[in-house]
């Protein structure tokens, strides 16, 4: 086995003459207990690693085309078995957890189910902290630094099973592993966009606003809802992952009566805009409270001045449509309590906490 991207992560490949490419197995190993994915065969020399490294305390199983060697790594390691629901029936090894979409196995890692793929229950999994996607068959690693699809032959509804890869682009991340082929280490997302948009079948670049349901900023996985003012709620469409928006971000935002948007907040180099598409609802400035009606435009440019944030005071949902460029070095500031979000950072940090340039170093 070799490492790949991570300390913690692992590969190992058998190669196959029938469709000329890697079937690829991965091992991530946690304290916790290690994971295997999609099991292929192991030569002894790799055998005697995963002992070294802790065995498996849980092997899963992407859909139902890659059993492989599952059961030969459940009697050698003693792992459970986790595939999802609609695939466990068509496996002949003993599922112990029948996954659901959006579940975690645990916790840093997450199943997204893909209707449409070969078998019913087909999985890519998603660990949120490595920006990095595993996906299963749909999704294939070839040719080398690129993707393509699985077959069509392969699938009963190719242009809907595309078009559900959109549950991928509307994850953040960078790195795409796959169970066939080679992965693409960097811009995973973009390459995976990109074969999407080369296909005449569908039109990626397109939706429609009711195929995108409402999602409640509590379950948003962008803002954690740890420690939230029980006054910002609001419901949100995030639209431009999921048809190939690169450098312009737009959202709807359903504001509910009695709820405040983001908090008072501007960024140092994005240049925002909302639109009020229905109802009422308050401006907050550093100038005052405006009321921002149904029909206005307003402008949020970089730097202080453009400090905002919504307030809903009426009876009525107020729907807001906002856009804004997207860069990769902003700064956001939040007057209110004096903190400050670099990008590149990660992180939230207050400005009390500044300190001195040579501070910590040796």
């Amino acid at each position: 086995m070799k490492r790949v991207l991570f300390d913690d992560l692992y590969l190992w490949s058998v190669f196959n003459e029938t469709r000329q490419l890697d079937f690829n197995g991965h091992l991530w190993v946690r304290p916790e207990g290690n994971v295997l994915v999609d099991p292929v065969t192991m030569i002894p020399s790799d055998l005697e690693q995963l002992e070294r490294l802790g065995g498996a305390a849980w092997i899963v199983l992407t859909n139902a085309d890659h059993e492989r060697q599952a059961e030969l790594f459940r009697q050698h390691t003693g792992a459970k078995v986790a595939a999802h629901a609609l695939d466990a029936a068509a496996l002949s090894v003993p599922v112990d957890r029948r996954l659901e979409d959006g579940e975690e196995l645990v916790p840093g890692l997450r199943a997204i189910h893909l209707r449409h793929g070969k078998s019913p229950g087909e999985l890519a999994l998603y660990w949120p902290q490595k920006k990095l996607v595993l996906s299963g068959d749909l999704v294939v690693g070839a040719p080398v630094g690129g993707i393509s699809l699985l077959m069509d032959e392969k699938l009963q509804d190719p242009p809907r099973a595309a078009l559900e890869l959109r549950k991928l682009l509307a994850l953040d991340f960078a790195h795409l592993l796959v169970g066939d082929g080679h992965a693409v280490l960097h811009q995973g997302r973009e390459r995976l966009l990109e074969c999407l948009e080369e296909r005449r079948d569908i039109y990626i670049n397109r939706i429609n606003v009711d195929e995108i349901e409402w999602v409640p900023v509590a379950r948003g996985s962008r803002l954690s809802s740890v420690g939230r003012p029980a006054h910002y709620h609001w419901d949100d469409k995030d639209i431009d992952p999921l048809i190939g928006g690169r450098h312009l971000g737009y959202r709807l935002i359903r504001l509910p009566p009695g709820q405040s948007t983001f908090p008072l907040h501007f960024h140092h180099a994005v240049e925002e805009m909302t639109y009020v598409l229905a109802g009422n609802c308050t401006l907050v400035s550093p100038r005052g409270d405006f009321p921002a009606r149904q029909g206005d435009f307003i402008a949020f440019p970089p730097g202080p001045r453009g400090a905002h944030k919504f307030r809903n005071d009426g009876r009525a949902d107020c729907l807001l449509l906002v856009l804004g460029n997207v860069l990769p070095d902003d700064v956001g500031e939040y007057p209110d309590s004096q903190k400050v979000f670099p990008r590149v950072a990660g992180g939230i940090f207050r400005k009390k906490d500044a300190v001195g340039y040579w501070e910590g170093e040796q």
